[in-house]
């Protein structure tokens, strides 16, 4: 390159100044250094050698080339090598470029730094030595970085040069796609969270309606099921002589287009027995007559694989099978047979003789017991599995941890999540493992315990009281209240029987670690079980089952693993979590339902008589809630509402009172699940709605989901439990249906 050339780029190299205070510059022989530019000198720690550098590529006398940087001289000719680790840490720091011709050139902040330099005079330079050596110790600031971004930061820019601008730009530009991108995950979390309480309101309903429909009087347990197998309120009824309920009215038959969808069928034969056959899993169907269940099992095997098998444990027979599945009038005739002591029509099938050899005869002259597998009808409980389709990772399967076959992880309990089970390369240790695990269900089906566990459950030494309330907490029944603690509903056979448990007794099993707390409302604690608990109530239940340990009379006490006490709500104690009692409110309410309790009564003391007959016949008759309102030698308004705050039944009746003749019929009307309204003109009308049930037939309407979305969108409110039945005149809505037009009121 020739000189004229290395001149040209040196006139094009942009130039900038900083805003350095007005004072003495200086000069070719001048010995006073400027003070501001002494001080940048000396923040940015430079040596003689990076001010050399510099000095090279403002004279364009710096080159790269394959075997690093060399110095150039007027002539193109190539001189000394100058150290590439200098080069690339003035490049990195914005104080040196590489030109598309070669050359190694000056920045703006190159240039500027050697005015800098030339204005502060040789004594503000640093030694070489002490430099490198703060090179040095920020890199290893910053070993999780690049080699660039460590070289870029070993050196301190130009303070207000164009390096910082572009610097400060770049962050500027991060932080705000940081702002958006903070934003989009805000409005994902928000439409997640959404849907989140959209699911949970649909699964509080479900639960609720399950809930409801386990707590209800089931009518199918008496005159269906033997006396042996019925609740115990049914069998206390059958004891007083109550008569059973009437049989149920024949059903359809199994295969018609318009079967239920439990599988169900029954025999609609003239002049025959009714034989209810009901589906109960893939391989168990059973066949009720005269309240005995009889039992039709599938069985693995090719040949009459399904059996019917009576309610003592006999079988009886095999039915015909068609596609795989029993021909139901096979099963009626057999059942109907066998119920009257009749010939079975299809006996058991004879199994086929086959070419087998003898079986293995012991040293005792009885048969050897077979072979796994030879002797059993169906899977074992536990076995092998694969966990994909090559084969290459095997995992155990067991049916004894939950309905369906769940994999079963490292500590021997089952899990849903194939990536939690134990993962074997190979079948033969699969197979292994899950004997291993077949084995601890037979040990513990039996009773068996280790010595180690029988060290554990005598250490652990609950007494009767302990073991029961754990039981009780491992149910859900037991809770804390204002009052104490109490377990619910701890009778199997009676209904709505609580037990008072002890003060110090659940929070000395919470102190041990045995107990979690739940505050669940305002002035009611719940209580569940912890991993530990669970495991320790098991081991007891298991060692009293064996026999291993005794009770001791008095509750033991165990080490403490909490650091606090517990806080009782009988002292007014509340953990931080927790909403306190608002006591003055709560006595205001307790007043205030009171006064309306007096109220009710004596506005239902001044009912019409035939209000009074026809509330009582609607309660009983019909699914009714009543609630009166009462203005006395004016008018009385009864209000009949359905049970069910879903359909949204209503019927409305006003009486009024006339001088001299007392009470009168005026007027009425109803309101059904469509929200179509009906005038009653008569007395008649009023109870004839009120008493029959075929006058809202037809008026269910199905569930509408939207009501979810739409309280997601700030519209109607949602509520997840039906508003309460109250005894007023004017009826609790329920923003679950839509609002419909009001009843029809009288002209009083």
């Amino acid at each position: 390159m020739s000189s004229k050339t290395r001149a040209a780029l040196f006139k094009a190299a942009p130039r900038s100044r900083l805003a350095l205070s007005a004072g003495p510059q200086a000069t070719a022989g001048s010995q006073c250094p400027d003070s501001d530019a002494a001080r940048t000198m000396a923040a940015l720690g430079w040596c003689a050698a990076f001010v050399g550098t510099v000095r090279l590529a403002v004279a364009g006398g710096l080159k790269a080339d394959a075997s690093g940087f060399r110095a150039v001289d007027a002539d193109g000719r190539t001189g000394r090598r100058v150290k590439a680790e200098w080069v690339r840490l003035l490049a990195r720091c914005g104080y040196l470029a590489r030109h598309a011709s070669g050359l190694v050139v000056a920045t703006e902040d190159g240039h500027e730094v050697l005015r800098l330099a030339e204005a502060a005079g040789p004594g503000v330079l640093r030694d070489e030595a002490e430099v490198m050596a703060s090179v040095r110790k920020a890199r290893r600031a910053r070993q999780w970085d690049s080699h660039a971004g460590q070289d870029a930061h070993a050196l301190p820019v130009l303070p207000g040069g164009g390096e910082e601008r572009r610097r400060l730009a770049v962050a500027r530009k991060g932080a705000e796609r940081a702002a958006v991108e903070a934003e989009k995950t805000r409005k994902r979390t928000e439409a997640m969270q959404r849907r989140a309480r959209i699911r949970d309101r649909r699964e509080g309903r479900a639960k609720a309606q399950r809930r409801a429909e386990r707590e209800a009087p089931r009518r199918c347990c008496r005159g269906v099921f033997p006396v042996d197998w019925r609740c115990g309120q049914c069998r206390e009824l059958h004891a007083q002589g109550v008569e059973d309920f009437p049989a149920l009215p024949p059903g359809r038959q199994r295969g018609d287009s318009n079967d239920d969808d439990n599988g169900g069928s029954t025999d609609m034969a003239a002049g025959k027995r009714r034989i209810a056959v009901k589906r109960i899993s893939d391989g168990m169907w059973h066949a009720t007559a005269l309240g005995e269940v009889y039992r039709v099992v599938r069985e693995d095997r090719a040949a009459w694989p399904w059996v019917v098998v009576a309610p003592n444990g006999d079988r009886i027979g095999n039915p015909s099978v068609v596609n795989d599945e029993f021909v139901t009038e096979d099963v009626r005739d057999m059942v109907r047979a066998h119920a009257d002591g009749s010939p079975v029509p299809y006996p058991l099938a004879q199994p086929v003789a086959t070419s087998t050899p003898e079986p293995a005869v012991t040293e005792d002259g009885s048969d050897a017991p077979p072979a796994v597998g030879e002797a059993y009808t169906g899977k074992a409980f536990c076995r092998a599995e694969p966990m994909d389709n090559g084969l290459s990772s095997w995992g155990v399967q067991c049916t004894r941890h939950a309905p369906v076959a769940l994999w079963v992880d490292k500590f021997g309990d089952g899990t849903e999540y194939q990536r939690q089970a134990m993962s074997f390369d190979n079948r033969e240790d699969a197979e292994h493992a899950a004997q291993l695990h077949a084995d601890d269900h037979a040990r513990r089906d039996e009773g068996v315990m280790s010595p180690a566990e029988i060290e554990q459950a005598e250490a652990l030494a609950f007494s009767r009281d302990q073991w029961r309330a754990l039981g009780w907490i491992r149910a859900g029944k037991a809770r804390e209240m204002r009052d104490g603690f109490r377990a619910y509903d701890v009778s199997p056979d009676r209904d709505d029987v609580s037990a008072r448990i002890k003060r110090d007794r659940i929070p000395a099993l919470w102190a041990a670690g045995f107990v979690k707390v739940f505050a669940v409302a305002p002035g009611v604690r719940a209580f569940g079980l912890t991993g530990e608990g669970e495991r320790v109530y098991r081991l007891w239940s298991r060692a009293m089952k064996a026999g291993a340990v005794t009770e001791p009379k008095d509750d033991t006490v165990h080490r403490e693993v909490k650091g606090q006490p517990y806080r009782l709500l009988s002292a007014r104690q509340y953990w931080p979590v927790e909403t306190p009692v608002d006591e003055e409110a709560e006595a205001a309410e307790k007043a205030a339902e009171e006064a309306k309790a007096a109220r009710l009564a004596e506005e239902s003391a001044g009912l019409p008589a035939e209000a009074v007959a026809l509330i009582s016949q609607g309660e009983q008759r019909r699914p009714w809630t009543a609630r009166t309102l009462v203005h006395r030698a004016s008018a009385a308004v009864v209000q009949f509402h359905d049970t069910d705050e879903e359909r949204g039944r209503v019927v409305r009746v006003l009486w009024e009172w006339h001088d001299g003749q007392g009470w009168a019929f005026s007027t009425g009307g109803t309101l059904d699940g469509r929200g179509e309204r009906t005038e009653l003109t008569s007395m008649s009308d009023a109870r004839a709605w009120v008493l029959d049930a075929e006058k809202f037939a037809g008026d269910d309407i199905p569930t509408d989901d939207s009501n979810d979305h739409k309280a997601e969108a700030g519209g109607e409110e949602y509520r997840d439990d039906p508003p309460r039945a109250v005894s007023c005149g004017r009826r609790a809505s329920s923003s679950r249906r839509p609002s419909r037009a009001p009843m029809p009121r009288s002209s009083s």
